[in-house]
């Protein structure tokens, strides 16, 4: 049978495909590329003008149209919806897994038969990892490959839970959703914020090296680069960290935590 198969992030859509090639399947691939762990999602499935606003506020410089990608986003689902091929939704353990997972579902509700999914768990990583959690970008083109004839059907009854789950998280807007206990839990950025200072050095670090040791040590999130370092950016405003260097690019400048009375920046 063909699908149309659902994914989260480029680097898992890549590895798909590459996989879907080496069984030679033809079916289509779609990306959904917003990491809805991090971030307000109250107007993620209407306007999406205060979601835009959160990732120009994360990454001021880069050349994305980030209101451009919501407005693409809601594109993608309309497609969905219109079309009748069976769908099957790949997700990892991971808290932006599960919730693309659950707006996927909310999005298909009208047509529940089409809907199956591929449940990836840590025991199926080739390449081992400190953590529990786990996003199909982690996974080979030949492990996803193997798990094609697996693809499932989700139930009736999974299907109303996930999409009321995606429901009460849109409206109870978190600032971050973790995934903890196979359960998405909602969290205040000072969550990140306190990983962050417990790891910050006293003597001045090259920030992606404090960057790169937090962004697997948050309990809960696989956090991103770029949301780790707006993070870090937000608590050199607030006078705890204190930055030298370009505060534009993360790999031009170094991060130390703030002595008492110290303003050297």
């Amino acid at each position: 049978m063909q699908y149309i198969h659902v994914v989260n992030g480029d680097v898992a859509g890549t590895t798909l495909r590459q996989a879907l090639a080496q069984a030679a399947r033809p079916d289509p691939v779609v990306v959904l590329r917003d990491d809805l762990a991090v971030g307000p999602i109250a107007d993620i499935d209407s306007t999406g003008l205060i979601r835009s606003g959160f990732w120009q506020r994360v990454a001021p410089h880069s050349d994305i149209d980030f209101a451009a990608e919501m407005r693409q986003a809601l594109d993608q689902f309309q497609a969905l919806r219109r079309d009748d091929m069976e769908v099957a939704i790949w997700h990892g353990q991971s808290a932006s897994d599960q919730l693309m997972l659950r707006r996927v579902v909310f999005h298909l509700y009208q047509t529940p038969q089409r809907i199956n999914e591929v449940a990836m768990d840590l025991r199926e990583l080739e390449t081992p990892t400190h953590g529990s959690l786990t996003a199909i970008g982690m996974y080979s083109a030949a492990r996803l490959a193997r798990r094609f004839s697996t693809i499932a059907p989700v139930s009736v009854l999974r299907l109303g839970r996930l999409g009321y789950e995606w429901q009460q998280n849109v409206k109870e807007n978190a600032d971050v959703r973790l995934w903890k206990g196979n359960t998405l839990v909602p969290a205040a950025y000072h969550t990140v914020d306190d990983v962050i200072l417990e790891r910050a050095p006293a003597e001045w670090t090259p920030a992606a090296q404090v960057v790169g040791s937090v962004m697997g040590a948050i309990e809960g999130l696989l956090a991103s680069d770029w949301f780790v370092f707006w993070r870090c950016r937000e608590l050199v405003s607030t006078g705890q960290l204190v930055l030298r260097g370009n505060p534009e690019a993360l790999d031009t400048c170094e991060i130390r935590r703030n002595s008492l009375g110290d303003d050297d920046a």
